[in-house]
């Protein structure tokens, strides 16, 4: 919806001539725009979708706009749909992390954990005793040494050989982790499903609907106040909210057709799909930017999307991230 006021997308340079311009038929909205006569198509069908402009006469090909301020309010209300949403993510998080320490209501079913050896320790068991998923919000800092990293790909590994199924939400901070990153690909390769979301704001695995660990505030505390959650009320609420992420989460893949882009167009994609600059994209891929801008256009042509997100999830859909 946001591509209509994009004045680079094709949606929005379609809807900028029709505003400026009045009526025009779809071979002079062309020859105004610049773009192919089927990306033109394209833009008419999905403004029209949108009710954004209208064939005057049927069968005519000849196009007016809506008024700008129709699109402005169906922009708002969509974006404001978003906002509520995380802010009621964010809202039920911290009501219940006060809860869990306060001990209101649930002290039967939520327990502290007294150091990082033993939340080390109940990570591997919770994947241990989980028969059907493991949900995972991932996100730095990280406090643990290489060798616990290993031991993780290994009980991941095994577990999704024997039918467990991950799903993990990683903070788009990966890019910034070489290490980690690889090691996001090789578990994506052995099957886990990932996804991408700009920010998290905790660290939190699900094992079944049967236990979590709760890391609620890892940039101002580490893992002091980590907590475990037993099947409960809350525990129930702590699921809500990574499936609530999950819908919000970028899709990634990487199960087939990898050989038809390289790492560095991979990480372009992802990173513009999660929202981040070219500037942001340059500076963390060190890339300049115009380099950035020649591969997003190249990749955006070659994936058939008129905007960063569109091309996102066309690359998942096809298998190329």
């Amino acid at each position: 919806m946001l591509d209509v006021l994009a004045a680079d997308s094709d949606q929005g340079r379609v809807y900028r001539a029709l505003t400026t311009r009045g009526r025009l038929h779809r071979e002079f909205l062309a020859h105004d725009t610049g773009l192919a006569p089927a990306a033109v198509r394209k833009a008419l069908r999905e403004l029209a979708e949108l009710d954004l402009v209208v064939e005057v006469g049927r069968g005519t090909d000849l196009w007016e706009a809506a008024p700008p301020a129709q699109a402005m309010s169906m922009v708002l209300r969509e974006e404001e749909s978003r906002r509520l949403k995380l802010w009621q993510v964010g809202a039920e998080l911290d009501r219940l992390y006060q809860q869990a320490r306060s001990g209101t209501g649930c002290s039967r079913h939520v327990e502290p954990v007294e150091h990082p050896a033993r939340l080390i320790m109940l990570t591997t068991r919770l994947q241990d005793k989980a028969t059907e998923q493991v949900r995972w919000l991932d996100r730095p800092p990280y406090y643990s040494k290489p060798h616990h990293f290993r031991a993780q790909e290994e009980i991941q590994a095994g577990r999704m050989a024997e039918g467990v199924r991950y799903r993990t939400i990683y903070s788009q901070n990966v890019y910034d982790d070489p290490e980690l990153f690889a090691a996001m690909t090789r578990m994506a390769d052995l099957g886990e499903n990932v996804r991408l979301l700009s920010e998290l704001p905790v660290k939190l695995t699900i094992g079944d609907d049967q236990i979590a660990l709760l890391v609620p505030e890892p940039d101002r505390t580490g893992l002091d106040g980590s907590l475990v959650v037993h099947a409960s009320g809350l525990l129930n609420a702590l699921c809500g909210l990574f499936e609530t992420l999950w819908t919000l989460a970028m899709p990634v893949s990487t199960e087939t057709e990898q050989d038809q882009l390289s790492d560095r167009d991979r990480s372009i994609i992802m990173l513009m799909a999660a929202g981040a600059t070219d500037e942001t994209i340059a500076r963390r891929l060190h890339l300049s930017r115009r380099t950035v801008v020649r591969r997003i256009a190249a990749l955006l042509d070659r994936l058939g999307a008129t905007t960063r997100f569109q091309a996102g999830v066309q690359a998942a859909k096809r298998g190329l991230l």
